[in-house]
């Protein structure tokens, strides 16, 4: 039994190192096989890297053949190039020569030139002195210094001057003044020739027509004229009766008088007439006119190619197409004045946009005369209100001036006077006649007349001015106020004019004295 397991042990021992010695042979293969491969991957590499090697080596050698080619070229080239640089070296030298030549040449020059300043400086120090003894010299046998002599000859020289340019003004001033009433006659008439828009007179209405029905007039007049009177309440207008089917019609101005008429035909034309439809009508009247009038003033703006005027003037400027003067309408006036005035600047070389702008806007102060407390005359109060609503003053100048209230110190203010004048005196734009016109003057007087402390009354302006003269002995200066604000009072309420009339009062002191020769 021991035999069997000994000898079975023996031959698992046997097998197993049989197994063992598979494995160490397979083992030690394969151990050969990566080494042959690691000698012949070794192998390679070494070839490759003496192949780089040899390439390096062949290129370095064909870049110091190239060196060596090149070098050879150049030392050729330096060579070459020595005759030329030795020829050039000479040649520098040669210059430096000569400018070293040159230099002690300007040197001396230098040397000289020093020589000669010194020498001109003592000469002009002898020149200055002997001058100063000139001048002394002669000084003192003229009696006066230099400094006096050339005083008297300056002014000699400017009084010469003087009377030339005096002269010359004179002659030039000669001529403009034989020349330019002709001109300004030639401008004129060319101006007026040239202006062609028909402006015909208008004439306010200033009465309404009662209705033909009989219910209506009774409703007008039952409960006393109620309906008339809520009219006149509402609108400021008055009415009343005339001989014929008619009511005059009484207001402030033209042109509440207007509001009155329209509200009292709407009135009349719808059917209804009571006090409340009075009051609407007279509400819808003021709205509806006021409209109209703005239109009117927008209107004259694009008439004129006028532009940025404040909606407050163009209002006053609407407002104008309800006032005459002499029949003529203020609207027109306003629109022809700027046409004449713009064709006047125009030849004369002027800005005739400004021109049209100051003559538009020229009367807008009787609108304000007329519905506020302004003081003064329609020029000077709407020059302040075109002021106060950002007008130039190139523009407002000549809305003052264009009466004289204010001396016209421009060119413009002589035009947009012109024009004025021009649209005011042309044949048909007014209807005034001269038996009016004397009459009027001739109630001024009558008027005057009537105050005893008056001396003197002159009509001036064409009736627009009353100038007073009183004995300052009678009259105190307290009293000279009172006195032309009493006249004025008594032309309001006794006479019929267009406009305003100024009063103005002086008090005339006459000194005299006698001298008599002595025995």
């Amino acid at each position: 039994m021991i035999d069997v397991a000994v000898t079975a042990l023996v031959s698992a021992a046997a097998a197993a190192g049989s197994v063992v010695l598979k494995q160490r042979k397979a083992r030690a293969l394969r151990l050969q096989a990566v080494a042959r491969r690691r000698t012949v991957g070794l192998a390679a590499v070494e070839a490759e890297r003496e192949a780089a090697l040899a390439a390096a080596a062949a290129r370095a050698e064909a870049r110091r053949a190239a060196q060596r080619q090149a070098l050879s070229e150049r030392e050729q080239a330096v060579v070459e190039e020595e005759p030329r640089i030795e020829l050039m070296e000479a040649t520098w030298a040669r210059r430096d020569e000569q400018l070293a030549a040159r230099e002690a040449e300007i040197d001396g020059r230098f040397d000289a030139i020093r020589d000669q300043r010194a020498a001109a400086r003592a000469q002009l120090r002898e020149a200055t002195e002997a001058d100063t003894r000139i001048v002394e010299v002669l000084e003192q046998s003229a009696g006066s210094s230099r400094e006096e002599v050339i005083e008297t000859l300056r002014q000699q020289l400017g009084n010469s001057a003087s009377v030339a340019a005096q002269r010359a003004a004179r002659a030039l001033e000669e001529q403009t003044e034989a020349k330019r009433e002709v001109h300004a006659r030639r401008l004129i008439d060319v101006a007026a020739q040239r202006y062609g828009s028909p402006m015909p007179a208008s004439r306010l209405v200033t009465h309404v027509t009662l209705p033909r029905s009989e219910a209506l007039r009774e409703r007008l007049q039952a409960d006393g004229q109620a309906v008339l009177k809520a009219l006149t309440e509402a609108t400021e207008v008055r009415f009343e009766a005339m001989d014929d089917d008619r009511l005059h019609l009484r207001g402030p101005d033209p042109y509440t008088r207007e509001v009155g008429r329209l509200a009292f035909e709407r009135m009349v034309k719808g059917g209804t007439i009571t006090e409340a439809v009075a009051r609407k009508a007279a509400t819808k009247a003021a709205v509806d006119l006021e409209k109209t009038v703005r239109d009117a003033g927008r209107r004259a703006a694009r008439l004129l190619h006028l532009r940025d005027i404040h909606p407050e003037i163009l209002h006053l400027v609407g407002k104008l197409l309800f006032r005459t003067s002499y029949t003529q309408n203020q609207w027109q006036h306003a629109i022809e004045t700027a046409f004449l005035c713009n064709m006047m600047a125009e030849d004369l070389g002027m800005n005739g946009a400004i021109a049209r702008r100051s003559a538009l806007i020229h009367d807008i102060g009787k609108v304000l005369y007329v519905e506020t407390e302004a003081t003064g005359s329609h020029a000077v109060s709407g020059a302040k209100f075109a002021t106060d609503h950002g007008e130039l003053p190139e523009i407002v100048h000549p809305i003052a001036s264009h009466h004289n209230d204010e001396p016209p110190s421009t060119a413009l203010a002589h035009l947009v006077a012109a024009a004025d004048a021009l649209s005011g005196a042309r044949p048909g734009a007014r209807r005034e006649t001269i038996e009016s016109f004397s009459e009027r003057v001739e109630a001024l007087e009558a008027i005057c007349r009537d105050f005893g402390e008056i001396n003197k009354a002159f009509i001036m302006s064409g009736g627009r001015e009353v100038r007073i003269n009183v004995d300052p002995r009678a009259v105190d200066d307290l009293g000279a106020m009172d006195l032309s604000g009493d006249v004025a009072a008594r032309i309001e309420d006794e006479l019929t004019f267009p406009g305003q009339i100024k009063v103005t009062v002086v008090r005339e002191t006459i000194s005299s004295a006698v001298a008599r020769r002595a025995r």
